[in-house]
Parts: C-alpha cells; sequence; structure tokens
C-alpha cells in the first residue's frame, strides 16, 4: 500500500502490508530485558545446543512484535488492538530474515477489522501466523 498513514485511511477488505527485519543479537538482549524473560533457550549457547533447536532461538514474540508495526502501517494512526491470537509454528534464529504480511479479511459495521497475520523467514517457511482484531479511534 502506497497510501499516506493517517487517521482518515480508508481500509479495506483485502489491504496488506508487509514488513521485514533481520533478527540481532542486539535485539534479543532488548527483548530480554523489556519482557524479564531470561529464558537459558535465548541466552546460553551451551543450553540451547542440548535442546530440540541445537542452537539459540529469538523469543518467539520478537518476530510476533512486527505485527505492531505493520498493524499501524495497514490501518494508520490511531489503531487500537482488540484482540490477538497466534501460533508459533518454527523457531526463529538469530541472524533470520523475518516477514510479516497483515491482510483485512473482513470489517464489521462499528468498523473492526479482523485481520490475518503470517511470519515467514528467508525460505518462506511459516513461523508465526494467526489473527486479530483492530480498529481506529
Amino acid at each position: 500500500m502506497n497510501e499516506k498513514i493517517g487517521i482518515n485511511k480508508k481500509i479495506i477488505v483485502g489491504a496488506t502490508i508487509s514488513l521485514s527485519r533481520k533478527v540481532a543479537q542486539e535485539d534479543i538482549a532488548s527483548f530480554g530485558k523489556l519482557s524479564l524473560d531470561k529464558n537459558p533457550i535465548h541466552f546460553d549457547d551451551d543450553f540451547a545446543a542440548k535442546s530440540m533447536f541445537g542452537k539459540r532461538i529469538a523469543h518467539g514474540m520478537i518476530g510476533a512484535s512486527l505485527i505492531s508495526g505493520a498493524l499501524t502501517k495497514l490501518m494508520g494512526e490511531g489503531n487500537v488492538w482488540l484482540s490477538l491470537s497466534l501460533k508459533f509454528a518454527k523457531p526463529v534464529y538469530i541472524g533470520d530474515k523475518i516477514s510479516c504480511t497483515l491482510t483485512v479479511k473482513e470489517i464489521d459495521r462499528r468498523g473492526i477489522a479482523t485481520i490475518d497475520a503470517e511470519i515467514v523467514n528467508e525460505e518462506q517457511e511459516k513461523v508465526t501466523y494467526g489473527s486479530l482484531q483492530s480498529m481506529r479511534f
């Protein structure tokens, strides 16, 4: 979408937006500090090497946090989250480039948008997916 973000931006069924970023070590450190999640699967190479993942993984919510930025680009300024439901299908590793795509599936008479969310890694494997509801105030 090339529309300027703004309170008067018209939201339509089928509208979509995508954002991408590479997950860095600094993201893990910052998110751990912010969330107080110090799980060694994110921070300890030796611990993680013995896990089913074989190496450290990013916090699942780091990938999911891309939804927040994408939602503001999709819905415009003044949007608020009403609900979120996610499934974490695959791990995200440090150094992975992940992409979040949001698609408006429905808009009810009150202006509440139901939006599908999908986050994929650089191999286009779905790592996180679900749906959310948002509206502008």
